[in-house]
Parts: C-alpha cells; sequence; structure tokens
C-alpha cells in the first residue's frame, strides 16, 4: 500500500467529495472534460461514431478532436473507467500540452482506484523527455484540488526538479512539506538533500543533514552517495566510518559508493577494510559491491587481488566480466585481459560494445598500435558500431605511432557518424595531429569544434609552445581565459615548451607567473624544467633547478629523480648520484622501475658497476629498459661475458629483445675483443625479429677492425646495406693506428675529410699515425691542411671529483691551483715507476721533437694530473675516478696500470670510449681498447 501525504493547495480551489455512485453518474453528465454545447453543435457534422477508440490517429491530432472523442466515451460506454483508456487520455492530453486535463483524468482515475501514483511515475518518469510533463501534471493536481499525495510522487517530483534544475519548484515543494510538517520524514528529506545539492550546493545539503537525527541510517546513506557524487571523497570515507562507529546499517549503494572512493583516493588501506567489513558482515553478496571492489583494487593497481574478488564471486554478470577485463587491460596485463575474454565468451556471456572498449583501450595504453586495430576491426564484424570511447582509444594509438594517414581516416569515420562534436573526439583528434606534426589539421580540428572544454585548450595551447611558437600559444591562452579557467595543465605545457627550446629561464619566469596568478606550480612544473636542461645538455642547471623547486617546498616524484639521474650519469657524478639514490629511498621510490633504471645507468656510467648490478639485482619487477641498462654497463666496461650471460638470463626469462638489446651485446663484445659471440649474435638478429640498423653494423665494424681483421671489417663495409657514416670510417682510422696499417689510413681517412671536414679529431688521428710511422712531413702536411681549413683542435680535459667538488684539468685554460703540487707528486710517481720497469711510450706525440720534449709532453696529460690529484686529495682506499673526454692514449694507460700497482689504490678512468678498471697492475680492458 503506497504512504500518502496531505498537502494544502498551491492555489485555492474547491474542496474535494468523495465519490459515490450517485456522482460517478453526475461527473459524467457534468465533467468539465466534456465538450460545451457549442463545440458539440459545431462539430455535429464530423462527430466520431460510437465505437471510436483513441488509438485512431486520426482523432488524436488536435485537442479539440480529443475532446470530442473524450465526451462521446463518456455518454456512450463504460470504456471510461478502463485502465486502458484513462492511460491513453492522460497521455493524449499531455503531448497536445493540455496538462490540466491530464491531471482531472488522473485524479478521477485515482478516485476511482483505476490508477495509482505509480502509474503516474512510471509512465512519465521513464519516457525519454517527459520529465517536464511529469512535473506539470504535479502542478496541476495541486491546482485543481488534490490534497493527498503520496511519497513516491513528492520524491518524483523533486528529483525531476533536480533534473531540469526547477529551483522554483522545489523551494515551493519544500515550503509545503515544511508547513504540513512532513519535511523530517526520511525519504522525503532524502529528495530534498538531492534537489539541493544539484539546484543549490551540497552546503546546503549539509544543512539539512545536520538538522536531521543522527541515527537515521536512509539520511546517512543518502549524504554520504551525495558527497561521493560532488567529489568529496575524503568527507564521505569519514561518514562512513562514523556511520560504522554508531553501528547505523549501510545499504549496498553506499558501500559501492565509498569504495569508488577508495579507488579515486588510492586510499589502499581503507578500501581492504571496507573489503573486510563486507565479508565479516556476510550482507553484501551483490554483483554491484564486488564489481566496486574490483574496480576499486584497479585504481589502486592490485589487479591479483581484484582477480581474487572476482573468482570468489558469485553470480557473474556482464558487468562483472566487465570490470576485471577492464582492470586487467588499463594495468597492463593484455594477456590476462584475453584470457578472461576468451572465459567470458565460453561462460556464454556475449561481449558488449564496453568489453571490446576495454580490451582497446588496454592496447591503445600499453599494446602495440596493431592489436588496438586489431581488436577495433573485430568488433566490427560483430557488428557493434564504434562509439566516441572506442575512437579517443584508436586515436591515442596512432598518436603514439605517428600513423597520421591513418588517423584521418579515423577522422572521416566519426565526421560521417556525427562524432566529431562530441568533445572527447575532438580533443583526441586535435592531440593527434599535434604529436604527428600537423599543426594545421590539428588548429582546423580545434577551430569547427562546437564546445571545448580545458583539455582541448591546453591541448592546443601545448601544441603550439611545443613547437616552439610561442606568440600564438599565448594568444590563444587569451583566449581560453575569456570562457575557460586556465588550470595548471595550461601552465605547465608553456612551461614545457620554453624548456625544451633551450629557454629554461622564459620557463621559470612562467611558474613566477602562474603563482602570481593563484596557481600552485607542482612537481611537473619544475620537472618540465629539469627535463628541458638535460635534454639540452644543461646538466648543471638542472641540478640548480632542482634546488629551487626544493626551496619552493615541492616534493619531487620519480620522473624528476630518473630525470636527475640521467645528468648525474652524463657528468659521472657519483656523488650528487648517491644522494638522489638516498632521496629516492626516502620517498620510497628506489622501487619505482624508471628510478631504478636510471639508477642503474647511473652506477654504470660513474664507474660503479658493482653498485649498478646490485640495484639491479634487488629489482623486483624488471622491464626491457632495466635488462638492456645493466647490458650495457656491463659491455661499457669491458665486461663481455657478463653480458652475454644477462642476456641469456633476460631470454630465459622471457622478455623480448629489442635493437637496444643487440646494441648493448654487440659494444660487450667489441669492448671484450669477442670475434665469435660478436658474429653469432649479429646473425641470430632475424630470429629475434630485430632488423639490423646502421648501430649494429657500426659495432660489427668496430669489433672487426680492433681485433685486426681490417680487411674482412672492409669487405663487411661494401657489403651492408647501409652507407657508411663518419661513425664507421671513425673506428675503421682508429684500428688503422692500432695496428699501423697507413695505407688503409689514408683511404679512410680521404673520406672521413669530406664527411667531417671540420672534426679536428680525425686530422689529429692521422698526424699520429704518421708520427707512429716517422712520417713527420706527411703528419706537417695533414697539420697544414687542417689550419688552412680553418679547423680547431679540441681542448682535451680530464676531471676528478673530490668530495662533491669537480677539480677541472685542461691542456688549455686555466692551471689548477695545486699544480705545483700536483706536478711534483707526478714526477715522484714516475721515478718510482721507472725503478719498476716504466718506459715511457712517445708514440701518440706528433710533434718531431726530441725523445725528451716528448716525455715532457707526456707528463702534461690531463689524465695522469687528475689521477695525480686524486691520489694525494684523498685517503688510501678510496678510490679514484677520472672522466675524459677523449681516448686515453697508450702512455697514460701504461701509467695508470703502474699507478694502481705502486698505491695499491683503484683507478677508474672513463674515457671517450669506454671505462678502464685499473687495480694491482692490472686494466680490465685486458689492453683491449
Amino acid at each position: 500500500m503506497e504512504h500518502t501525504l496531505c498537502f494544502p493547495h498551491f492555489r485555492a480551489s474547491s474542496p474535494n467529495k468523495p465519490f459515490t455512485d450517485d456522482t460517478r453518474s453526475k461527473w459524467r453528465r457534468t465533467s468539465s472534460l466534456a465538450p460545451t454545447a457549442a463545440e458539440i453543435s459545431s462539430a455535429t457534422l464530423m462527430s466520431p461514431p460510437s465505437s471510436l477508440t483513441l488509438n485512431d490517429p486520426i482523432y488524436t491530432k488536435s485537442l479539440s478532436s480529443v475532446r470530442q472523442v473524450h465526451a462521446r466515451i463518456l455518454k456512450t460506454t463504460d470504456l471510461w473507467l478502463s485502465e486502458s483508456t484513462m492511460d491513453s487520455l492522460i497521455q493524449i492530453y499531455s503531448d497536445l500540452g493540455d496538462f490540466r486535463s491530464a491531471a482531472m483524468v488522473f485524479f478521477v482515475a485515482l478516485q476511482f482506484g483505476t490508477l495509482s501514483w505509480s502509474h503516474l511515475t512510471n509512465t512519465f518518469g521513464s519516457r525519454d523527455g517527459n520529465i517536464c510533463r511529469l512535473l506539470e501534471i504535479f502542478q496541476q493536481l495541486h491546482r485543481i484540488g488534490t490534497t493527498v499525495f503520496s511519497i513516491g510522487i513528492v520524491s518524483r517530483a523533486l528529483k525531476e526538479c533536480a533534473e531540469v534544475v526547477d529551483f522554483w519548484l522545489g523551494f515551493q515543494i519544500h515550503a509545503y512539506l515544511t508547513k504540513v510538517g512532513m519535511e523530517n520524514e526520511s525519504y522525503i528529506r532524502c529528495s530534498l538533500m538531492d534537489f539541493y545539492a544539484h539546484c543549490c550546493s551540497l552546503e546546503s545539503s549539509d544543512k539539512l543533514f545536520e538538522d536531521s537525527s543522527h541515527q537515521d541510517s536512509i539520511l546517512w546513506n543518502k549524504f554520504i552517495v551525495l558527497n561521493v557524487e560532488n567529489g568529496r571523497l575524503s568527507e564521505a570515507l569519514e561518514l562512513f566510518q562514523k556511520m560504522q562507529f554508531w553501528g547505523l546499517e549501510l545499504d549496498e549503494v553506499t558501500v559501492s559508493k565509498v569504495l569508488h572512493a577508495c579507488g579515486r583516493l588510492e586510499a589502499v588501506k581503507e578500501g581492504k577494510a571496507i573489503h573486510g567489513y563486507v565479508i565479516r558482515s556476510g550482507r553484501f553478496p551483490s554483483a554491484l559491491v564486488s564489481n566496486s571492489l574490483i574496480s576499486m583494487y584497479s585504481k589502486n593497481f592490485l589487479v591479483n587481488l581484484a582477480r581474487r574478488v572476482f573468482e570468489y564471486m558469485g553470480g557473474r554478470t556482464l558487468v562483472s566480466w566487465n570490470s576485471i577485463i577492464s582492470c586487467c587491460s588499463l594495468n597492463g596485463y593484455l594477456e590476462e585481459a584475453m584470457e578472461l575474454f576468451y572465459d567470458m565468451v565460453a561462460s556464454g556471456v556475449k561481449p558488449d560494445l564496453v568489453t571490446w572498449n576495454c580490451l582497446i583501450s588496454g592496447y591503445s595504453h600499453h599494446g602495440s598500435p596493431h592489436h588496438t586495430f586489431g581488436f577495433l576491426r573485430r568488433m566490427q564484424n560483430e557488428n557493434l558500431r564504434p562509439n566516441s570511447s572506442s575512437i579517443t582509444s584508436v586515436l591515442r594509438s596512432i598518436a603514439a605511432s605517428g600513423l597520421v594517414e591513418l588517423g584521418k581516416e579515423i577522422h572521416g569515420y566519426a565526421i560521417r557518424h556525427g562524432h566529431d562534436r562530441n568533445v572527447f573526439v575532438g580533443t583526441s583528434l586535435t592531440d593527434m595531429y599535434l604529436k604527428c606534426y600537423n599543426l594545421a589539421n590539428a588548429r582546423s580540428v580545434f577551430d569547427k569544434m562546437p564546445h571545448r572544454n580545458v583539455l582541448t585548450w591546453n591541448s592546443i595551447i601545448a601544441g603550439y609552445a611545443h613547437e616552439g611558437l610561442f606568440d600564438e600559444a599565448l594568444e590563444l591562452l587569451k583566449q581560453m581565459e575569456e570562457g575557460v579557467e586556465p588550470d595548471i595543465t595550461t601552465w605547465n605545457g608553456l612551461i614545457s615548451g620554453y624548456s625544451i627550446h633551450g629557454l629554461s629561464s622564459q620557463a621559470v619566469v612562467l611558474i613566477r607567473q602562474m603563482k602570481a596568478n593563484g596557481v600552485e606550480p607542482n612537481v611537473i612544473s619544475w620537472t618540465a624544467v629539469i627535463s628541458g636542461c638535460c635534454r639540452r645538455g644543461q646538466y648543471d642547471d638542472a641540478l640548480y633547478y632542482f634546488r629551487e623547486m626544493q626551496n619552493e617546498g615541492v616534493q619531487p616524484n620519480s620522473v624528476t629523480i630518473a630525470t636527475l639521474l640521467r645528468a648525474c650519469a652524463s657528468q659521472a657524478l657519483l656523488g650528487k648520484g648517491r644522494e638522489l639514490h638516498c632521496l629516492a629511498t626516502r620517498k620510497a621510490l628506489n622501487g619505482d622501475i624508471y628510478v631504478a633504471t636510471a639508477l642503474i645507468d647511473m652506477y654504470s656510467k660513474s664507474g660503479s658497476l658493482t653498485k649498478a648490478h646490485l640495484v639491479f639485482k634487488l629489482l623486483e619487477h624488471k622491464n626491457l629498459a632495466s635488462w638492456n641498462a645493466m647490458i650495457m654497463g656491463f659491455g661499457a666496461h669491458g665486461q663481455g661475458k657478463e653480458a652475454i650471460s644477462l642476456f641469456n638470463q633476460m631470454s630465459a626469462a622471457g622478455i623480448k629483445s629489442d635493437g637496444i638489446t643487440f646494441t648493448a651485446l654487440l659494444s660487450g663484445c667489441r669492448h671484450s675483443g669477442l670475434v665469435d659471440d660478436g658474429w653469432n649474435y649479429f646473425d641470430s638478429m632475424n630470429k629475434y625479429n630485430v632488423t639490423p640498423s646502421l648501430e649494429h653494423y657500426t659495432c660489427m665494424v668496430d669489433l672487426l677492425a680492433r681485433c685486426g681483421y681490417l680487411d674482412e671489417a672492409w669487405d663487411f663495409m661494401q657489403n651492408m646495406p647501409f652507407e657508411p657514416d663518419a661513425s664507421i670510417w671513425g673506428s675503421l682510422l682508429s684500428a688503422c693506428r692500432t695496428h699501423k696499417n697507413v695505407e688503409l689510413a689514408e683511404m679512410v681517412a680521404t673520406r672521413l675529410f669530406q664527411l667531417e671536414p671540420y672534426n679536428s679529431a680525425n686530422y689529429l688521428l692521422m698526424m699520429s699515425i704518421y708520427a707512429s710511422a716517422n712520417r713527420w712531413e706527411d703528419a706537417k702536411n695533414v697539420r697544414d691542411a687542417m689550419n688552412a681549413a680553418g679547423v680547431k683542435s679540441w681542448a682535451g680535459w680530464s676531471w676528478v671529483e673530490i668530495d662533491q667538488t669537480v677539480h677541472v684539468f685542461e691542456i688549455e685554460g686555466r692551471p689548477h691551483p695545486e699544480i705545483g703540487k700536483i706536478y711534483f707528486e707526478l714526477s715522484q710517481l714516475v721515478s718510482e715507476m721507472r725503478r719498476v720497469g716504466y718506459v715511457p711510450d712517445t708514440s701518440c706525440i706528433v710533434y718531431n721533437v726530441g725523445e725528451e720534449e716528448k716525455e715532457k709532453m707526456l707528463l702534461t696529460h690531463t689524465e695522469k694530473l687528475a689521477i695525480t690529484y686524486g691520489l694525494i686529495s684523498t685517503g688510501s682506499g678510496t678510490p679514484i675516478r677520472v672522466i675524459k673526454n677523449t681516448r686515453v692514449c697508450n702512455d697514460c694507460h701504461m701509467v695508470a696500470k703502474y699507478m694502481s700497482e705502486i698505491t695499491g689504490r683503484e683507478i677508474l678512468v672513463r674515457d671517450g670510449v669506454r671505462f678502464h678498471h685499473f687495480m694491482d697492475g692490472r686494466c680490465s680492458c685486458n689492453d683491449f681498447w
């Protein structure tokens, strides 16, 4: 039995009287709905027959004809009391805009018990476009004198007022509810709270809730749901905890909404606690709560727990399958998502559009474009038409792969099916064209969009900024401010653009400007500046802006740390890298795959291979990049066998190799002289579906030439599918010096001088080859040619880091403040080395002077000075790490071995080619470099 409420009238009206058999016939004769005498006489010639029904469209096209039909039914039959007749009359009068007549018919039907209140809400609440009609009928019922309403109809009226934002009508209903003292009824108050939350603000609902009974679980459930729906997620969790504390009864909708809040807040601890409550109570076996648990764990990246919920739930619905497939695909577990998809089909549940969109979205984020397009075709083969969600996911894959022509086809499909007017599709199209470097088409899509949101503006502004068109980007920002408030992403797009183009100082000015505008810079703002500096090789600036970022109180994230570690790796700043490692550990970021990979790279390039390997071994989930970084580290340190062993471990772990893997592997072979292994891995690249690139051919030429197979290297170059570049010719020329092949060196140098006429290293290398062969006239001719071409030699330098201070030693430049002390210590070491067998190797001196003068020149080599300063400035047992910008010469290599033996110190030298690890008179390169 429906609950009812008594209302006074909104407008004055005659009081109602109960219907009796006498009044029934009287109402039939005098009903205001019947046409007047004038109306009947004017329509005599066209009066419908008595057998007429309301289903005949001829007589229901106008209000007058409907009234005639209604009058004939009242006078001639008892059909007017039937449910179908009453329902048809109400709907026809409503369609024609006569809501008073529709209300009168419903009023009579209600009095005779033909229709109920629920019939009215079901009829007009479930049909599209009928919300306003329901409200019109509701108002007319008041006007004709209805004083008794069901709670359902009042709640529904308030709900519809919220839908159409009819604040005045909703406020009237609240006023009359207050007058009759019924505003405190639980369901009515819930409807009022919902109405004010939609039409005013959640603060208005707060007032209603605070004035209510604290023991009403219905209101608590509703208020928590409203908080979640309006983005007050933390408040919703607090209310949920209070509700549990007071022992109020929770419903499944509330539990589901709170789990949704835990997912969005990444509140894993709270989400698990709610899961425990669900299990203990045993009151929520529904699919709704289970699906919400799956979604919560998915958003917190806990795929295994989401799968456990799915496996233990009963009554899996289509939504359940879609939830778990979405969980796996969006978190990168693509194979598991496919297995679940096939299990779903096998269980008899037919995939719908949402299922396919989950797979397409997952593969567009984590898989290859090929798979994304394949799923799109399979979905169409199932007679499912792609919607806006499908198109945006596919466009993401196209943007990532740069397939602009395919993007144009998708664009055409979107236009043909009307999806181009969707703001998300338009934004995705704009973003796709920008990432495919087609700014004109991106602007065309942007200009034609009927509606633009903040994401659209952010995309186009960032696109112009990244292209270096800063005036246009700033002009777009001004246009945006006319209707849309720029957010942090807007500013970060501009900052990133300035930083990429090397305008870091202007980027920092933007950071100050956005702060003045009330937008607080975040970690992304500063990371963009730092990343831009690193991209341009401005590593000192990157570290400076990091300190500025910390002074501003902004905490770094994993991207910031990984970017800074790359800066440290480039300069071999081991001390600063260790500090960043400690910072990452304190921030619990050392387990992040990107940070860990950057740590491996930093330690490897800073000479601490043991530490790099330790980080690698402690990394729980290794990806391809981390394996490649470690293999590259072993290779650069001349540990080719270890690199090969690690490659085999990687293959056994099921990690698919790529081109970088083989570059690292072949580099290890060339630095260790592993010719046979190098050939084997080069020949096996096709087996791993990797096509050899120019970089791989360069590694092979260098390997063959270093090992003395100069003829084989020459033949290999002639037969390779690429035109040899300067790097390949330079490797061959360097090998000619090592193996004293002057004739081949002259041929190679001729080609190099054509490719790189202003590279001084090629001239100096050829002069060294002539000097080794005592062809001083030819060496002089090369020097004259170099001077005639205006080529200046690069200044050689070496540096050593002592107590976080870098000490630089240059051939041309200001001498070190302690240079006298350094030379004195070096001469002492040389004397001691001579006593144990050291003989200076003057072959690298390209000047035709006496041996004594050459030996003096050898003492000025920067790596000797840096090593000596390291020895006198650090305590015993401290390793010496020296960084040099050119290849270490034979004499310096030999001196470093003697120094390590005499002093008992570990010496690491990173030259322009590789690492040399000197210990006890031996070098890790085994004199092969």
